[in-house]
């Protein structure tokens, strides 16, 4: 024979849906801590990998990469270097050139 209990009281009701609620979120609380840990734990592992160089070595690396490209470079005459970049900044904007287009090239300067 099964027995079904129906009829509880108000207050047990409330107790069991508190203890349920409780364990929901104790469980829930403890999954986060958890990963947190594990998010934490990433750093070191990132650190253990690979040591970054020091600021200093890749200081003096710039410094030398910037040295060979500037010794690389030629005293040369730009004209022809800005007139391509005047040739190809009056296509985008979609003017045929001439006296009429009202596009003038003020200066260029030399960025280093």
């Amino acid at each position: 024979m099964v027995y079904i209990h129906i009829a509880e009281s108000m207050s047990d009701l409330m107790a069991t849906a508190g203890m349920n609620m409780l364990l929901g979120m104790g469980t829930v609380f403890c999954v986060l801590i958890l990963i947190m840990f594990v998010i934490s734990s990433f750093k070191l592992l990132g650190n253990l990998e690979k040591k970054p160089e020091k600021k200093e070595d890749v200081k003096t690396s710039v410094d030398k990469a910037v040295d060979q490209i500037v010794a690389g470079e030629e005293a040369q005459d730009d004209t022809e270097l800005i007139a391509v970049i005047s040739a190809a900044i009056a296509a985008y904007e979609g003017s045929t050139g001439g006296s009429g287009s009202g596009y003038v090239v003020r200066s260029i300067r030399r960025i280093r």
